[in-house]
């Protein structure tokens, strides 16, 4: 990605045990830098741990509560409030998780749900893996492939053309440039890429950029914008649809859990659609599909189409993916 090489594929999950023996699975995001997920394990065992024992809760989100209430000036202090955001999200999925197994419930009878299976578009397509990446996930039912762009313009622009070559009709292609844009510039490759009518562009500038940089892309182009993996925060999430981000990517390993990606479903304006992202492991994975479904029938969900054993061989037969 424009970001850089990701050689490996580090994780940290999170397990929250009851006091009658029942336990929960969460993921705490860590994909990079390689050893990440040290760096937050310990932090989970020197820190939190303790604050959870005999923590007594009515709803998952008590927990994120909890914490804010005591361990957010710590966090401030040592410099890691977006780590600490990170912890509670891996460990809120992991309470949520708790809950519905102590309940005997599966999320889509916790939720009332319609049984279906969640959307999800095919995410995470490099140049050298387009000609078999591509073509695969379209036999698996994939219409909107999303190519990893950001590096150099004139290479980018052959990379959308030539996935445009061999796109399947009634197929869209989406891109992600991972934050590598200046607002200039983007504005110079948003125009470009109107060409291949994409479904959205996501970070084509800084998560962080002045809301009227987003609001001055947003209005120069016909492409829709997309990002939220790096917001945090749901008066952030609004911030951003005001200033013209059309698609809200919540991350909930990142920041929020599945605590928090209900709650912003619940405050997003009517015509801003919530297409949660994900790159992790099958216990992230399966949470962010969940959210997916919960969330309406227009909600998407990424999923990431390289080798990832850690997400496929944990699923198992439950989710099928090359």
């Amino acid at each position: 990605m424009a970001l850089g090489t990701m050689p490996t594929r580090p994780a940290l999950l999170v397990r929250v045990l009851d006091r009658d023996g029942c336990h929960g699975w969460g993921e705490i995001w860590a994909n990079f830098p390689p050893r990440a997920n040290v760096h937050k394990a310990h932090l989970v065992e020197d820190v939190l741990s303790n604050e959870l024992i005999g923590l007594s809760l009515v709803e998952p989100r008590e927990v994120q509560d909890h914490f804010r209430k005591r361990l957010s000036i710590y966090f401030l202090h040592v410099g890691q409030q977006i780590v600490f955001e990170h912890i509670l999200a891996g460990i809120d999925m992991a309470v949520w998780d708790l809950a519905l197994r102590s309940a005997g419930q599966s999320f889509v009878s916790h939720m009332n749900l319609e049984c279906r299976a969640a959307a999800c578009y095919a995410s995470s397509i490099n140049p050298p893996d387009l000609h078999r990446l591509l073509p695969v996930n379209a036999e698996l039912g994939q219409t909107c492939f999303k190519l990893k762009i950001g590096f150099d313009d004139d290479k980018d622009l052959r990379f959308a053309s030539n996935a445009a070559s061999i796109c399947p009709d009634g197929s869209r292609l989406a891109f992600d440039s991972n934050q590598g844009w200046q607002t200039c510039r983007a504005a110079r490759m948003l125009s470009e890429l109107e060409a291949f009518n994409p479904m959205f562009v996501e970070e084509p500038i800084r998560a962080d950029a002045n809301p009227d940089e987003w609001e001055t892309l947003a209005n120069a182009t016909s492409i829709p914008l997309a990002g939220g993996e790096n917001i945090y925060g749901i008066d952030d999430f609004l911030t951003m649809a005001d200033a013209g981000i059309q698609i809200l990517q919540p991350d909930v390993a990142k920041w929020g859990g599945i605590s928090g990606a209900l709650a912003l479903a619940d405050a997003v304006p009517d015509g801003i659609r919530l297409w949660p992202h994900f790159m992790g492991t099958a216990v992230g994975q399966m949470a962010t599909l969940s959210v997916a479904a919960a969330v309406g029938k227009d909600a998407v969900c990424e999923m990431d189409v390289n080798r990832n054993c850690l997400r496929t061989e944990l699923c198992g037969d439950i989710l099928k993916i090359i």
